[in-house]
């Protein structure tokens, strides 16, 4: 499920819910880490790319664990393309 919203006064929030594997606290730590992946197939850049680009826009991306399995990754974005402080 993916949902959006605004977040404070000038920040856009999404949010994007994965219900699949269950997720502890120690892997959500992993999760962004470059050649991090639960995957056989994984390569490990997605998120640790997507962390990148975000961050360089002035956002936020993060994880945190979804009940009662999965993960819950949400970033936020200034509305008007500057960072905000």
């Amino acid at each position: 499920m993916v949902s959006s919203g605004t977040h404070g006064s000038y920040e856009v929030l999404v949010a994007v819910v994965d219900a699949g594997r269950e997720r502890d606290s120690k892997s959500l730590e992993h999760l962004f880490e470059a050649f991090y992946t639960t995957k056989p197939e994984g390569m490990g850049m997605g998120l640790a790319i997507s962390r990148s680009i975000i961050e360089a826009h002035g956002g936020r991306l993060w994880a945190t664990r979804h009940s009662p399995q999965g993960a819950i990754l949400q970033c936020t974005l200034a509305a008007d393309g500057e960072k905000v402080s």
